[in-house]
């Protein structure tokens, strides 16, 4: 049983059910809230300011205000084929805070391996509270949504060129994140239990953090120009997908559609889907999008011309993997004659 996040069923033009109409230009109206909270938090942190407050939480304050401003606001306000941009500015904002907190807050080593450091040595409590609220109890209710809205990688990747990848590559190529998942915790085990190297706390798990962080970078970034895919590193190398899957199977929050959509005539949300899923098999077949490759982008939802798909919460659990592995048809070349 599942029930809509907002809006009701409403008869299109086409006479089908669709949730609304569509808004295909940008709304100034929309900003009046965002901006009106922006300038509310603004005024906290100036009166926070005259009396000698923290000026880490005047900063904090004015950020949070140009968060909700600038970026939900601009989200909400443009037209639906645009959002994506929006969506992009606001993960650049989320995943940048939360990046600086991560280096600076000497809270430790953020990476998977620090994880894995703070499990076995019993360490690292702040290490452990980011995965269990990000990595695995987050995702029981809101699926994979800090891969497509706070990841720190993923806000770089995403300023790549190739914002929606053309196909995806043969189901092979995605075990080895499971096998960098794997490696990453051997070489803890090793270097905790051999060595009693600590990579989790202190000047070696900030070297250690750093560090991943520009290769993942480097990783991320060089694959995607190679494939043609902004996404690749998500979908073939991040070891934190492992454990974000395993608990999005049971998440309360997924994207739903109108089973008596004539998807077969469009599919412009498979073609446009940055994790290449292929969501009319599961609206189609009476089902939400089960898929835990969904990042809760809503690239699909923004772009459905019928306004077909939308989000809902609801029970369910994930079941097989719907991925388009085949060029789209704007792609393929026609039979010779």
């Amino acid at each position: 049983m599942t029930s809509h996040v907002t809006g009701g069923i409403m008869a299109n033009s086409n006479g089908r059910k669709g949730r609304r109409k569509r808004r295909d230009v940008f709304d100034e109206r929309m900003l009046i809230v965002p901006f009106g909270i922006m300038f509310i938090l603004w005024i906290v942190a100036a009166v926070a300011w005259q009396q000698d407050a923290s000026r880490l939480l005047v900063a904090f304050l004015v950020y949070v205000g140009l968060f909700v401003g600038a970026g939900i606001g601009t989200y909400i306000a443009l037209d639906q084929n645009r959002r994506d941009l929006g969506r992009r500015l606001i993960m650049v904002m989320m995943g940048g805070l939360l990046l600086v907190i991560a280096v600076f807050s000497d809270h430790g080593n953020m990476q998977i391996e620090g994880l894995f450091w703070a499990f076995i040595a019993g360490i690292g409590p702040y290490i452990l509270l980011h995965y269990a609220l990000a990595k695995l109890v987050g995702p029981l209710i809101f699926g994979r949504i800090w891969c497509g809205w706070a990841c720190w990688f993923g806000m770089i990747f995403d300023l790549m060129p190739h914002q929606h990848s053309r196909f995806r590559l043969p189901p092979r190529w995605g075990w080895i994140r499971y096998l960098h998942f794997v490696a990453s915790f051997v070489l803890v085990a090793v270097l905790w239990l051999s060595f009693n190297y600590d990579g989790a706390l202190g000047r070696n798990g900030l070297i250690w953090f750093i560090s991943g962080l520009l290769l993942y970078y480097v990783m991320g970034i060089g694959l995607g120009l190679i494939v043609h895919d902004n996404r690749a590193f998500c979908k073939y190398l991040c070891p934190i997908s492992v454990p974000l899957k395993a608990t999005s199977r049971f998440a309360l929050l997924k994207v739903a559609g109108n089973k008596e959509a004539e998807c077969e005539k469009c599919n412009v949300c498979v073609e446009m889907c940055p994790m290449n899923i292929d969501i009319p098999k599961y609206i189609k077949n009476g089902q939400r999008v089960l898929s835990t490759e969904c990042t809760l982008c809503l690239t699909c939802i923004n772009l459905c011309p019928d306004d077909d798909l939308w989000l809902s919460f609801g029970l369910d659990i994930g079941g097989k993997e719907h991925i388009d592995y085949i060029p789209p048809r704007s792609r393929m070349k026609p039979k010779s004659t």
